[in-house]
């Protein structure tokens, strides 16, 4: 069947055949196009605030400026950004699905995704359309059930039809279309006869961990072959691959396929596996995996040293990350050297694990320590971060052997090492080190994008460009992160085209509030800077630190009582809690637990995440424990916890936390039984 789209009249983007420059300085770029007319983006004209980047021409009927829709900053992004068709990253193209499957905004998904298509598709080739095809598939096969029951068969088949071209121009190569297809077929009924090739699709998937595009992706790959032999009848081949996707404990009432895992005993990571890479073949390899943070391993030019660069998450994580490393390269020589990048937990809280592994061991860090590991010994009301396990004493007595609080060079066994100390973004302890010969720069955290962890006073906005300007001037063909979403957002040229956004971004967030903008109002006018749609490979470099940084820049700015632009709603003024919201729900609404429920739903079915877990708290602070809430809640949560999945590890965390789950690692050993359906 030929698929069709809603028509549309044609018309010309001539802003497409234009390459704006990416600059810190406003008034170089102008932006034809006016921010909205609400309450707050009309005061920007008064005060003459630097213009942001609007939807492309025939794309303004989306964004957050209706009132009916429910607010989400990284799908006003999105909407924005991509409304340009100038981005090929089939990454941005499923996390903006994902955005919408998350916030429960599939019409307003397929209504952009149809428009999109019907003015790029022709523009595209065959890989990045079948990617397309294939995202608008998922919002489409998600939103069937909203469909009338006569149209809806129809819908479904058109649908198919979709993946079937997607598969076709790609020849069945592409992973992200056999994964949407394997997803879609799974959840179908039974008389669309789907199940065979959902079986194909994802059993390939499985076969061919290698293809994965980024970690933690094919954990739902798992967690529908467990669906399917479950519905065969195949208990024990459905429990394993149930453990296999990380879910045997909880099963998330959203989509998750991204790389962050939290558990009660060992904490957080950002890579959904412990994973060994090796970066420079014989001289440098990355630990992830192990612990919240990455560890790397250096070999030094004569082979007679190992030098680690930071000390991991805790002992265990590190000791088993070193033994992880000697089980592949059992001729490497003894750890002699650790650098430390900067002394937060994540990077310091197994260095008691190497000094009892060789007392002579020397540890180079910022003498200007103790500030950052004083921050580091307070209680906190989350234990999912660093583990139940995690002890002060890990850290509380650290201190380098070696101060460097100017730039120095060191030679280690033929090694020349650049020690540059810098400040910020993060703390004020930072340290990046430059291997020349190996053409390598180890940065820890200076762009991590929320300057600091969000539950202390921490990051140094201004020096985070300077210490940007080390790094590009250095020209290494590998950054690497302490983290390695990190790496991957930030490689040598995206760094050079984020240091001007960021700088565009602080500078507008300063006058926004110095004219009395709220952290909230800045958040809801999408500040991007025009031009930015012409660079798609930092369009989640700029995404991920945006609404953090605006916080950090308003935190340096406001007092304990923070103004917004209308007067109306300032923050700090009074301490309502979950306990006035269920007085509020029973007292003054005088609403039963049935109609909580009901107006959950419908805050849930809106889109409306956040507001539906604020009221499911004060509801089970308030009514008589209620199973349905609870689960509301849940749902709730996992829908806030997929939206940040890419973006957002602390807010993962903390809401996983809150709901009392775990997010466990995905299980990479293939099962120990196969089916004739599983071959």
């Amino acid at each position: 069947m030929k698929r069709t789209l809603n028509p549309l009249a044609p018309y010309i983007l001539i802003t497409t055949f234009f390459i704006f420059p990416l600059t810190g300085c406003a008034n170089e770029i102008t932006n034809p196009n006016p921010l909205g007319t609400n309450e707050i983006t009309e005061q920007t004209a008064r005060y003459s605030i630097a213009p942001s980047l609007n939807h492309a021409p025939g794309f303004e009927e989306f964004g957050s400026q209706d009132k009916e829709r429910s607010f989400h900053s990284d799908l006003d992004f999105f909407e924005t950004v991509m409304s340009y068709g100038t981005n090929t990253d089939p990454r941005v193209t499923f996390l903006m699905v994902n955005a919408y499957l998350s916030h429960n905004q599939h019409a307003h998904g397929i209504a952009f995704f149809e428009k999109f298509l019907q003015q790029y598709e022709k523009n595209m080739n065959d890989e990045v359309r079948a990617t397309y095809l294939a995202a608008y598939a998922i919002l489409r096969a998600t939103y069937a059930t909203e469909v009338p029951l006569f149209k809806r068969i129809g819908w479904v088949n058109d649908t198919f039809d979709l993946l079937e071209e997607a598969a076709e121009l790609t020849h069945n190569k592409n992973p992200l279309v056999r994964w949407s297809a394997g997803l879609i077929y799974t959840q179908v009924p039974f008389f669309f006869f789907k199940k065979d090739e959902a079986y194909a699709e994802l059993n390939w998937l499985s076969e061919h961990p290698e293809s994965e595009p980024v970690p933690g992706f094919y954990r739902e790959v798992y967690f529908h072959l467990s669906k399917l032999h479950a519905s065969d009848g195949e208990t024990d081949l459905a429990a394993e691959y149930l453990k296999k996707s990380g879910y045997d404990s909880y099963e998330p009432k959203a989509l998750f396929m991204g790389w962050f895992t939290t558990t009660q005993e060992a904490g957080a990571t950002m890579f959904s596996e412990p994973v060994l890479k090796e970066i420079v073949p014989n001289r440098i390899f990355s630990l992830r995996g192990f612990g919240f943070s990455d560890i790397f391993f250096i070999v030094s030019d004569g082979g007679k040293h190992l030098i680690t660069i930071d000390a991991g998450t805790q002992p265990d994580s590190l000791k088993n990350a070193h033994e992880r490393l000697k089980s592949h390269y059992p001729a490497l020589p003894p750890i002699t050297t650790v650098i430390v990048t900067h002394a937060h937990w994540d990077h310091i809280g197994g260095y008691t694990y190497l000094k009892n592994l060789n007392p002579d061991i020397k540890i180079y860090g910022r003498g200007n320590f103790k500030g950052t590991v004083k921050r580091i010994l307070r209680n906190h009301s989350y234990q999912q971060f660093r583990g139940a396990g995690f002890k002060d004493e890990w850290v509380e007595n650290y201190q380098p052997d070696i101060f460097i609080d100017q730039q120095t060079h060191i030679t280690i066994d033929g090694t020349s090492i650049e020690l540059i100390p810098v400040l910020g973004g993060e703390t004020e302890d930072a340290m990046i080190i430059f291997i020349p010969e190996l053409n390598t720069l180890f940065v820890g955290d200076i762009l991590m994008p929320y300057y600091g962890e969000p539950w202390v006073e921490e990051g140094f906005i201004d020096a985070a460009i300077a210490t940007m300007d080390e790094v590009i001037k250095r020209n290494a063909k590998y950054i690497l992160h302490g983290h390695y979403p990190l790496t991957e957002l930030y490689g040598a040229e995206q760094t050079k085209k984020f240091r001007d956004a960021y700088a565009w971004l602080v500078n507008t967030t300063r006058d926004l509030i110095r004219n009395g903008y709220s952290i909230k109002d800045i958040v809801r006018l999408n500040l991007i800077p025009p031009g930015l749609q012409n660079h798609p490979d930092i369009y989640l470099s700029y995404l991920t630190p945006r609404d953090h940084l605006i916080a950090r820049v308003a935190d340096n700015m406001v007092g304990i009582w923070q103004e917004d632009v209308s007067g109306k709603e300032p923050a700090g003024l009074d301490n309502l809690t979950s306990v006035e919201y269920g007085r509020f729900l029973q007292l003054y609404l005088d609403l039963s637990a049935s109609d909580v429920i009901n107006s959950l739903k419908k805050m849930i079915a809106g889109g409306d995440n956040e507001l539906a877990f604020r009221m499911a708290i004060a509801a089970e602070k308030r009514y008589a424990p209620n199973k349905i809430i609870t689960n509301l809640k849940e749902e709730a949560a996992d829908r806030i916890r997929s939206a940040a999945q890419f973006f957002d590890p602390f807010k993962f965390i903390t809401y996983t936390e809150m709901i009392g789950k775990e997010h466990k690692p995905v299980l990479k050993a293939p099962v120990s039984q196969t089916s004739g359906k599983a071959q």
